[in-house]
């Protein structure tokens, strides 16, 4: 059986709204079979036992039927499907994350899905709902939450070819427990002075940058007075494409303000082996500094991820 049950005609609905925004150059048929196989990941959450380390994970008081992804609606018009979510793992930011095969474009739209939310999460007590959508839309209902920052491996890699080897030395480490602490140390100092991004900006796991690691992707560097920053990715696809999914791009208090992030990421990204021809990450709109990086190594927006919040309805 499908996931969720759908039929394969409803799988491939999913892809519709994507292809209606996907630049030009990402192959369509790639695309479509990316999003359903979308589906199928969160239908994976819906299994008893992902359910259950997510609540054990989470710790709220928290019931197996509201934890697990749900289809919130198969009509002629739509499919949606639906699952908890907690910003930045915190019990008292519940809000719910929507994939649908309609287009959420319009005030009309957003206010439909609006309604099948609260009424399904009224006993959660969820925030609101989050729905990817294509970038730039104004809509007086939503909040633009993070931003799919994506272009091209070589032309990133090229786009700041200042020579750091002067003041900085750039190693590859095989384990992150070789950056792990001091990356930990730096990240806490920094979000005691930065708490209007550390709200959204959340620190890398050592299983993350051990991923990293083990595809080649993670970046240290150092100067001498020891850890200067790192930069992090995974291989990841976007929209059936290969990609190198960036993860962290971290400098420590003295080599911030430089206007340095877009050399780093630059070096990284030419030091790399992975054969991706795309770069991409997900970006908080509220993460200024990244988002102008993001621009300066010529990636563009892709995607939006925009918050509804339910306490208008």
């Amino acid at each position: 059986m499908n996931p969720f049950g759908l039929s394969d005609h409803q799988l491939a609905a999913f892809a519709g709204p994507v292809l209606e925004y996907l630049p030009a150059e990402y192959d369509a048929e790639s695309a479509a079979q990316a999003e359903i196989d979308d589906v199928g990941s969160l239908a994976a959450l819906a299994s008893p036992d992902v359910v259950a380390a997510r609540i054990a994970r989470l710790g709220p008081v928290i019931s197996a039927g509201d934890m697990a992804e749900r289809l919130l609606e198969a009509s002629a018009e739509r499919t949606v499907i639906s699952g908890l979510r907690y910003l930045n793992l915190d019990p008292a930011f519940p809000f719910v994350a929507v994939k649908t095969t309609a287009r959420v474009n319009d005030a009309e739209a957003v206010d439909s899905l609006a309604a099948r939310v609260a009424g399904a999460y009224r006993d959660v007590g969820v925030r609101g709902f989050t729905f990817w959508e294509q970038p730039g839309l104004h809509q007086s209902s939503t909040e633009n939450w993070a931003t799919v920052m994506a272009g091209s491996v070589r032309l990133a890699a090229r786009a700041d070819e200042r020579d750091l080897t002067g003041a900085l030395t750039i190693s590859w480490p095989e384990a992150a427990t070789d950056v792990l602490a001091d990356y930990q140390s730096e990240h806490q100092a920094w979000r005691a002075v930065a708490p209007e991004l550390a709200s959204f900006v959340s620190e890398s796991d050592q299983e993350g940058l051990q991923e990293a690691a083990d595809q080649g992707l993670l970046m240290a560097l150092r100067d001498d007075h020891g850890f200067a920053g790192l930069a992090a990715a995974t291989i990841s696809p976007l929209f059936g494409r290969r990609g190198v999914c960036m993860l962290e791009m971290f400098l420590t208090e003295r080599w911030r303000g430089k206007g340095l992030a877009p050399a780093v990421e630059s070096s990284f990204l030419a030091g790399q082996r992975s054969g991706a021809d795309t770069v991409w990450g997900q970006i908080h709109a509220g993460n200024l500094p990244s988002l102008r990086t993001a621009l300066k190594l010529r990636r563009r927006p892709v995607q939006q991820e925009y918050f509804v919040s339910l306490t208008t309805y």
